[in-house]
């Protein structure tokens, strides 16, 4: 059998071993494996589990084996206590063990559901249980509590058993049905144990219950007037309910009943009744009732208010502010309970005061004196309503306030009361109780007494009441309790059964104390208790002395004071020491802020008979009485056995006088004249808590004065009272020093009290004649309400008046009233100064009382003035007049006449007529006569039934009138036979006749002759050919045969061929009945039929693709030659397979009608399409060639372009070729370029728009960037006449903008803005027979607005900041930062620029009503240009806008003149004579008056003229012909007038009214250009002279040179000259020479074209040879052996002179003439511009190819030497490669002078020929259909030689043979061994590859021409080309000197889809 200690010892090493534990306190962990740990934790439990069984058992056995006896029963149970203790801790140990390493991934705490649902209705009773949750822990130690938590604890709560219930009303509409809550249980830790939690959802649903409605407010106030009517409202009441369903509202207890009434859906109050007299006071409830019957009451107060002239009409009294406030119930506002932690604005107290005044002097507000940044209080219905502006906390000092309200009244002089109460806030259970020690340490003794107390625990909570009531309880192991019990109200705890001496050192009680209080709900908190149990002989120190027993304090005691004295004894043998602590706690009466402490006596023995002394003493001066009346200390001693003692010691804080009273401050009043009243009653505060010291005493302070003691009484408990009557006309306002004290000396007190002496009214008012006014005029149309101009003053001493007005005499049907507010007489009813006639003068009687003295009375006058208010009428209404027409021209025909009704017939009517612009096409109107005229001649036959009829208008006034209802004028025209006979059918005059058809098999053309004229002056007519304006060849094959009634019969003799003639225009002779005769056209076309045969053609597309966004389009058709017009049914089309395939990818062409789609994503450039076209009637096949440009549009290319329109032409017309082979088109482009000094090229012509009576032309010029839409409309418009005169057509408009045109403007009399938007999905397709242009359709668009501000973007994008400023977002706003800041704008629009002498050109401002001009600028002198925008050409066109403005300075006067088009005006301003400051003008106008201002014009104002700088002038013209717009069609001119015509001719064409002056253009610097709130860019210009931007740019330096200065420049440029010729010559001597006779003036052209390789082919380039120029006069070359002309001289010549074949002479040249229409100057300066229009950095190279590998010219990265920038060799690119090709460059470009790269040695020819030349031409053209002009059999020409290369392929390779016999390679090639091409120098050759060029392509391949010959094609018109295909040469030569290499190239051509540049030179 094991014994006790083998268990142990057993127990212990299992539990060692499953545990890893340490053996010992040294010894090392036996870890074990996880997986036998975890096999082992049951095993533990069990085994723990047996041992104490077992061990219980064994106890018992070997006490059954053993005499029982006490000591063996004691050491048994001992025992089993031992055994549980092991069993406790054991457990804790394993249960800790598990937690840290088993169970970190679960949940240790866990709820009975993962979530918790209850569903409530929302009605239910406060504190309702609405559900329960539960928690638990496997681990949970018994007796451990779970706290339970919500997240919702304003609307819930929950208990410690898990209970969820609701503090407030749950609110079912407010959460829409449902609440959300998160539960926590928390179990805390203990011994520093860590806390286990848990979280769960609840949700709460609330069903809707019903509710009865709710008003907004608790009670209503309202108030009405005495004179109120029934229906009058009162006010009205609003109640709300949740349940949306409020039916209706009532009213209850009203008395009378009908007094009052309500509106059942609105709750308006309204009067039902007069009030009765007596009552001033209502008081009812009205009641909201819902449809489920809830209803609900409120109270209602109407308070009937007299007005001041009712009281005395009735005799009141107290219509004055006779009384002041009072406060009726301020006691029992004393002690208002506010609950702590209210939110803000939550209501406190409802104050009211009465006054027994009437009307505003009974009106009252509120007014807090002191709100402690606590209250404030709302006036509202005669009541304070004091809320709390934050939230109270009652522990934090906020549990009382001492309020005091002001109530006054609104008399003229106020009075006021005030009333003073206590406010107290009302403790909430917020505050958890507080140990008094965060832990209780206390050792226990084994032979502790059972019974005795042991120590006790002491907790505080700061809240008060049940709030702070505290409960305790203990808490801990059910073992550890059994020994222990706590007083629930005293703390204390007691031993309730012995320990046993084996305890002792051993074990140690582990227990907690919980302390709960009473309020709702519960707070709790707990302290840990630790008892560790010790021998009997290891006592507690004890204390044997507390000095005092009761120790006291005052509250101002000092610091260091000692309080109390301790002795203590140690109880331990031999040892006497003891320590001493005071445990502060957690609130301040457990010395938490440390006030006291404590320290050892420094002689314990003079004290303390036996142990150690200590003495408490004040540390901090903070005792305050008002705040904590005792001390609860708490003081701990420890002997060196750690044996600890606690002794709570109370200290006791005695009060003392500490506060001085406070004095609130007062303003208060009295009425004079009155008898000794009270005036206020004192109340000072005084926060001593002892009554004693609050006894206050109230006196006047010494330094009163003596009127005051005398008129005042301060009595001893603070009542004021006047002694006397007060005046005061005496006094107006007496300081009242007041003084209080609570008996102490220091305690006194002061505060001024002003007391204020209310008026009376004594004094008898008075007019004031010199104020006021007493006579006026007023106009009859002045409104009702209106004041009429009178205006009463008076003079009154008083202040207290109440005064009133009324006429008493003279106000005839009460036509006037006064305001007595305001002192005015109103108009009352209408005036009208026709009928009757006493509405013409009043004179009125007023009387003014102020209602206790006698009235005052004065006379007034209104004298009532005539107004037009009637409109004109016409004397008739209809009018009939007879003219003839052609006869009666620009003569007057009749008269219409009107009158004003309001004028007397007698009188000037001042009647103005006009008529509507449509009608003074024809006829003008006098504008004061009436009279009627022609404007030119009237046609009958214009007319429509031979009448026409106006409505002429009038207005009176002038025209600044009304206007009259038009009249009808009948205007009859009489017939004149001045119309011959015309062709009414054929409709047209036009017929068509078959070609091809017997003159049998045609039908006749009928024909109808008709008359304008009426019948006598018209037909019977007849007809004739005239046979003089006709050939007799087309006589002979028509007939005209009459049929009678002036009808013909028209017939062909002969068949007609279509291909011979297409169309006739016969002239016809016709005569009327009277012999009126006249020539028509009959139009006769030749119907098509198909049979012309079918051949190659050529045409061409241009596309201006808008930003590439058109989608898939129709841009054409192909053409092809064909004489027929009308067989496309006949025709098929397809594309040629030899139609490169990229090209094909693009285009589609139409099967049926040859239609050619473009689609889209097109890339720009040139593509060339072939179609094949099959003529199934004549089986013919043909091949079209499309030559499509595309070129992509710009936004900037489209919104900066010039626009005109040309009259009588169509956009085809423009197209066709009409003048030297180019067409309309071409010539409005060069004319253009000719303009702005560019090249064709530069133009771009993107939209032709067929308009009524012409074409729409839009376009832009590029240089870079575009020009402006200012510059091209504005230069075309300078130039217009010359334009029209060159292109023989009219131009009928510059700029389209319908806004410029007032007439026309869609926007009428409006601002009016224009804006260009471009159609994307359909363009303008022009055709001619080859040439097609796809423009771009442009939409005008207008908005009546002057450029609505649009919202700024948020996001930067490239063109928000000019002038390279760099945006940025600040803010969410877009910000620029620009190159600096003075001379920049917000976006870096270049705000200034200087100007010496010159002019820049700007857009004109917008059309905007009311607009403002403003500029500021320095000036250099006293004259000079500002701005100028308007006409700059006479009137080129009829209505052409005549507008302009104009700012100059002359002689330092500001000079503005406008005309808007009615009118000009001229406005200027006198400015200082400065030019170092700077001005600015500022120039508006509306639809009265112009007003020019220079603020700060530096001129003093006079009498005569107050402000110099302003000056206006009203617009001139009638209100009806008045215009307010400033429409300009012309640049806005700044600093100067560019080829501006002379104003003299402007005015005179335009009709200005004033000739402005001229002045010389601007010397200074604009600042800013401002057009209303845009700001001008000054860089945005781009026509300009001596304007440098910005304004500080860098000045030209001036040289001034004298005489001596002149003549040593000349010399010095003599010497430099010389020194230049002496280089040169020298030069030239060091040159080698070489003279070659037969190389005199021969040029080498060096070609470099394809190899006609693998497929490849390319025509000669075509050049050209300027020899020819070099002629004799008698017409021999200059210098040549043969004398003969080259090739294209010999095309030029008119005559070929033939070469005898003997004679070696040179032939006679003819003389150098020119064809027809070919200048040499003009050919010279086109080429030049080409050729500088070319990139020159640029080689062109067509193909290259290198083994095989064929490559465009855009592949050509191999020849570029390796560099990715410019190489830093240097190029001659007129004699040399460029750096793109610095390879070809190496190989075959010039070498130095001493180095030679050929088998030759080639000198250095001079750019002047010399004797010797070289000549080279081309092979003998191939057999052709065109003759040769020439032919060339020069023995001395070049070969060419056709070789196959290692691929089979052919390479044609160029030779040049010389004089001397030898044969060179033009381009210094030679051919190898095997034919393949090599160079002939010993330059690096490219590594792998072998360079293959070719002069001549003898073919092309796919059908192309084939050498010598040339495609019949046409140039393309986009691209300037003019010249036809017979004008071209077959073979054309060039010569250029070795020295300069020149390349020319063919127009563009397309080989196989590989594009090559095109360049003319």
């Amino acid at each position: 059998m094991l014994r006790t200690g083998n268990w142990t010892l057993l127990g212990s090493l299992l539990l060692v071993c499953a545990q890893g534990l340490p053996l010992g306190h040294h010894g090392a962990p036996l870890a074990l494996p996880a997986a036998l740990r975890s096999l082992a934790m049951p095993l533990e439990i069990a085994l723990l589990d047996f041992l104490v069984v077992a061990g219980t058992r064994v106890s018992a056995a070997s006490s059954a084996a053993e005499p029982f006896g006490d000591d063996l029963e004691e050491q048994h149970q001992h025992t089993r206590n031992h055994y549980k203790d092991q069993r406790s801790f054991h457990r804790r140990r394993l249960r800790h063990h598990l937690t840290r390493r088993h169970l970190n991934d679960r949940h240790q705490l866990r709820f009975s559901q993962l979530e918790y649902r209850q569903t409530v209705p929302e009605n239910i009773p406060l504190h309702t249980s609405i559900l329960t949750v539960s928690a638990s822990d496997p681990w949970l130690e018994d007796g451990a509590a779970i706290r339970y938590q919500i997240s919702d604890t304003e609307n819930f709560e929950i208990d410690q058993k898990g209970v969820l219930y609701n503090v407030r009303s749950l609110d079912y509409e407010q959460t829409a049905g449902l609440y959300q809550l998160q539960v926590s249980a928390e179990i805390p830790g203990s011994d520093g144990r860590g806390r286990r939690k848990a979280v769960v959802p609840a949700y709460i649903r609330v069903t809707d219950a019903s509710e009865p409605p709710a008003f907004d407010t608790s009670h209503y106030y309202f108030s009405i007037s005495g004179f109120a009517q029934p229906g009058t409202s009162v006010g009205q009441v609003l109640a709300r309910d949740d349940d949306r369903d409020l039916d209706t509202y009532a009213l209850d207890g009203v008395d009378p009943p009908d007094l009052f009434m309500i509106e059942g859906e609105t709750g308006v109050l309204r009067l039902g009744g007069l009030p009765p007299p007596s009552q001033w006071v209502h008081n009812f409830q009205a009641a909201a009732i819902d449809y489920r019957g809830h209803v609900t009451f409120v109270p209602v107060t109407v308070y009937v208010i007299a007005i001041p002239s009712y009281a005395r009409l009735v005799g009141d009294p107290e219509e004055e502010n006779r009384y002041k406030p009072s406060f009726p119930e301020c006691d029992a506002y004393h002690d208002i309970h506010v609950r702590e932690n209210m939110t803000a604005n939550t209501p406190v107290v409802l104050v009211i005061a009465t006054d027994k005044d009437r009307g505003r002097a009974g009106e009252l507000t509120y007014s807090l004196i002191n709100d402690f940044n606590t209250f404030a209080i709302h006036s509202s219905n005669q009541q304070g309503q004091i809320v709390a502006t934050r939230r109270l906390d009652r522990e934090q000092g906020d549990k009382d306030f001492l309020l005091t309200v002001i109530a006054r009244d609104g008399g003229v002089v106020t009075l006021q009361d005030s009333c003073s109460f206590r406010v107290l806030v009302e403790d909430v259970n917020d505050n958890a109780p507080i140990f008094d020690q965060p832990r209780y340490d206390q050792t226990i003794a084994t032979d502790h007494r059972p019974g005795t107390s042991v120590m006790r625990v002491v907790a505080r909570d700061r809240d008060m009441g049940d709030n702070a009531r505290i409960s305790y309880t203990l808490q801990g192991h059910p073992m550890d309790l059994s020994y222990f019990s706590l007083d629930s109200t005293t703390g204390v705890i007691t031993l309730e059964k012995k320990i046993g001496d084996s305890m002792a050192n051993s074990k140690t009680f582990e227990i907690a104390a919980r302390a709960e209080d009473r309020g709702r709900p519960v707070m709790w908190s707990t302290v840990p208790i630790r008892m560790p149990v010790v021998s009997s002989g290891e006592l507690a120190p004890s204390i044997v002395l507390l000095e005092p027993v009761h120790p006291t304090v005052p509250e101002n005691t000092p610091e260091n004071t000692p309080v109390v004295s301790i002795c203590a004894r140690s109880n331990m043998v031999g040892n006497d020491n003891v320590y001493f602590t005071l445990l502060n706690g957690d609130t301040r009466d457990t010395n938490a802020d440390g006030t006291f402490t404590v320290s050892m006596l420094p002689d314990s023995k003079a004290l303390c008979r036996e142990g150690y002394g200590a003495t408490i003493f004040v540390a901090s001066r903070t005792i305050d009485y008002e705040s904590v009346k005792s001390y609860n200390l708490l003081l701990q001693v420890v002997n060196d056995q750690n044996a600890r003692v606690d002794r709570k010691i109370k200290v006791e804080v005695k009060d003392e006088n500490d506060n001085a009273p406070l004095l609130q401050p007062f303003d208060g009043a009295v009425l004079e004249n009155s008898g000794p009243a009270l005036i206020t009653t004192i109340q000072a505060v005084d926060k001593d808590a002892s009554p004693q010291y609050r006894q206050l005493t109230y006196t006047f302070e010494k330094r009163v004065t003596d009127d005051v003691r005398s008129k005042f009484n301060l009595k001893p408990n603070g009542e004021l009272w006047t002694t006397q009557p007060l005046d005061r006309e005496e006094m107006r306002q007496y300081r009242v020093p007041i003084q209080v004290t609570d008996g102490k000396p220091e305690h006194v007190r002061m505060i001024i009290y002003w007391i204020t002496v209310q008026d009376l009214n004594d004094v008898a008012p008075q007019f004031d004649k010199v104020a006021g006014v007493y006579e006026v005029q007023l106009p009859e149309n002045r409104e009702v309400g209106k004041p009429t101009g009178i205006k009463l003053k008076y003079e009154d001493p008083d202040i207290v008046n109440d005064f009133t007005y009324q006429i008493v005499q003279g106000n005839e049907e009460g036509k006037f009233r006064i305001d007595a507010a305001a002192g005015e007489v109103l108009v009352n009813k209408p005036l009208d100064f026709d009928h009757p006639v006493m509405d013409r003068n009043f004179t009125m009687r007023v009387r003014l009382s102020d209602g206790a003295n006698t009235p005052a009375e004065t006379d007034i006058t209104i004298a009532v003035t005539n107004v037009n208010d009637l409109q004109p009428v016409f004397e008739r209404a209809n009018y009939t007049f007879v003219v003839t027409e052609n006869t009666e021209c620009n003569t007057t025909f009749g008269r219409v006449s009107a009158m004003d009704p309001d004028l007397s017939p007698s009188s000037n009517q001042n009647i103005l007529y006009y008529l509507s612009p449509d009608e003074l096409r024809n006829f003008t109107i006098g504008s004061t006569s009436g009279n009627l005229s022609i404007n030119g001649c009237l046609d009958r036959e214009a007319a429509k039934r031979s009448t026409m009829i106006l409505y002429p208008r009038a207005n009176d006034e002038g025209g600044r009138g009304h206007d009259a209802d038009p009249a009808t004028v009948l205007v009859t025209i009489y017939d004149l036979n001045d119309n011959h006979p015309h062709i009414q059918r054929p409709e047209g005059s036009y017929a068509v006749i078959r070609e091809n058809l017997e003159p049998s098999e045609v039908d006749p053309v009928i024909i109808q002759l008709d008359d304008l004229d009426n019948p006598e002056n018209g037909c019977p007519c007849t007809m004739k050919l005239q046979a003089s304006l006709v050939p007799a060849s087309v006589m002979e094959k028509f007939t005209l045969t009459p049929l009678g009634r002036s009808r013909y019969e028209f017939r062909a003799r002969v068949k007609l061929d279509r291909e011979e003639q297409k169309v006739y225009e016969l002239p016809m002779t016709t005569h009327d009945s009277l012999g009126v005769s006249g020539t028509r056209y009959l139009t006769i076309e030749v119907g098509d039929m198909n049979d012309s045969p079918m051949t190659d053609g050529w045409s061409s597309i241009k596309v201006y693709n808008y930003q590439g966004q058109f989608s898939s389009m129709v841009i054409g058709s192909v053409h092809v030659t064909d004489l027929d017009d009308h067989d496309l049914g006949d025709k098929t089309f397809e594309l040629d397979p030899t139609t490169a395939s990229d090209v094909a990818t693009h285009f589609q062409v139409d099967h049926n009608s040859g239609k050619i789609i473009m689609l889209k994503g097109t890339p720009a450039g040139r593509h060339v399409l072939r179609v094949k076209v099959h003529d199934r009637a004549r089986r013919e096949t043909a091949i079209g060639e499309v030559a499509v440009v595309v070129v992509d549009l710009t936004l900037d290319a489209v919104m900066q372009s010039g626009s005109l329109r040309i009259s009588g032409v169509t956009s085809s017309h423009m197209l066709q070729k009409i003048q030297k082979g180019r067409s309309l088109y071409e010539h409005l482009k060069s004319e253009i370029a000719k303009l702005h000094d560019i090249s064709d090229e530069q133009v771009d012509v993107f939209s032709l728009k067929d308009v009524d009576g012409g074409v729409d032309i839009r376009y832009n010029c590029h240089s870079s960037p575009y020009y402006t839409a200012a510059r091209l409309d504005g230069l075309l418009l300078q130039h217009r006449r010359k334009v029209q005169e060159a292109l023989g057509v009219d131009i009928e408009m510059v700029d389209i903008n319908l806004c410029l045109y007032e007439g026309t403007s869609p926007c009428g009399s409006l601002s009016c803005q224009h804006t260009m938007r471009p159609n994307l999905t359909a363009p303008l397709v022009i055709a001619s027979d080859t040439t097609t242009l796809v423009g771009v359709d442009i939409a005008d668009d207008y908005t009546c607005d002057c450029g609505a501000l649009e919202p700024l973007p948020s996001v930067c994008f490239d063109g928000f900041c000019y002038n390279g400023g760099t945006c940025s977002v600040v803010n969410n706003t877009l910000t620029c930062d620009c190159l600096d800041d003075s001379n920049y704008g917000p976006r870096c629009e270049l705000m200034t620029a200087r100007f010496e002498g010159g002019f820049a050109w700007f857009e004109p401002p917008p059309v905007c009503e009311s607009p403002s001009l403003s500029m500021t600028f320095e000036t250099n002198a006293g004259e000079g240009v500002l701005l100028y925008a308007g006409p700059i050409v006479t009137s080129p066109w009829r209505d052409y806008p005549r507008d302009f403005v104009y700012v100059f300075l002359n002689n330092w006067v500001l000079e503005a003149y406008l005309d808007l088009g009615s009118g000009t005006t001229n406005v200027s301003v006198r400015i200082e004579r400065n030019t170092a400051r700077s001005f600015q003008f500022l120039l508006s106008w509306d639809k009265l008056e112009v007003t020019f201002e220079v603020p700060d014009c530096g001129i003093n104002g006079t009498e005569d003229v107050p402000d110099p700088c302003s000056a206006s002038v009203r617009l001139p013209g009638t209100p009806r012909k008045q215009s307010h717009l400033l429409n300009i069609q012309g640049p806005l001119q700044i600093g100067g007038l560019e080829a501006t015509a002379n104003f003299k001719w402007l005015s005179a064409s335009y009709g200005w009214t004033l000739t402005p002056s001229s002045a010389v253009r601007f010397s200074g610097c604009v600042l800013e250009l401002r057009h209303n709130d845009f700001l001008f860019d000054l860089n945005s210009t781009d026509y300009s002279q001596k304007t440098f931007q910005p304004c500080d740019a860098p000045r030209t330096s001036r040289v001034v040179l004298g005489q001596h200065s002149v003549i040593i420049i000349l010399a010095s440029l003599l010497c430099l000259l010389l020194l230049v010729l002496v280089i040169l010559c020298l030069a030239r001597r060091g040159r080698k020479t070489v003279s070659y006779p037969d190389l005199d003036r021969e040029l080498v052209k060096e070609t470099m074209g394809g190899a006609d390789t693998e497929g490849f082919g390319e025509k000669d380039v075509t050049t050209f040879d300027l020899k020819f120029l070099q002629v004799t006069p008698d017409g021999y070359l200059v210098s040549d052996e043969d004398g003969r002309l080259p090739d294209v001289a010999l095309d030029a010549t008119q005559k070929q002179i033939p070469v005898s074949k003997s004679s070696m002479t040179a032939p006679l040249a003819p003389l150098a003439k020119m064809p027809e229409g070919l200048s040499i100057g003009d050919f010279i300066k086109d080429n030049k511009k080409k050729v500088d229009l070319e990139d020159q950095d640029v080689d062109d190279v067509r193909h290259y190819e290198a083994q095989g590998d064929e490559m465009s010219a855009a592949s050509l990265s191999s020849l570029n030497s390796g560099t990715s920038g410019r190489s830093d060799a240097t190029f001659d690119y007129r004699t040399d490669w460029g750096h793109r090709f610095e390879k070809l460059a190496q190989i075959y470009g010039r070498e130095s002078e001493q180095e030679d790269d050929s088998e030759y040695e080639f000198p250095d020819i001079p750019d002047m020929p010399k004797n010797h030349s070289l000549r080279a031409s081309l092979p003998p053209a191939a057999p052709s259909k065109s003759p040769s002009p020439s032919g060339n059999t020069d023995p001395t020409s070049s070969s060419s030689s056709s070789t196959k290369d290692e691929s089979g392929s052919d390479t044609s390779v160029a030779t040049a043979k010389f004089a001397n016999g030898t044969t060179k390679p033009v381009n210094g090639t030679t051919k190898s061994a095997n034919g393949a091409p090599k160079p002939a120098t010993d330059a690096p050759q490219l590594a792998n590859a072998t360079p293959k060029f070719a002069v001549s392509s003898p073919k092309l391949v796919n059908g192309a021409p084939k050498t010598g010959e040339v495609s019949p094609r046409p140039l393309d018109v986009a691209e300037g080309r003019a010249d036809k295909v017979t004008e071209r040469p077959l073979v054309r030569t060039n010569k250029e000197p070795v020295t300069r290499k020149i390349e020319y190239h063919e127009p563009a051509e397309v080989v196989n889809g590989v594009k090559s540049k095109e360049t003319w030179c």
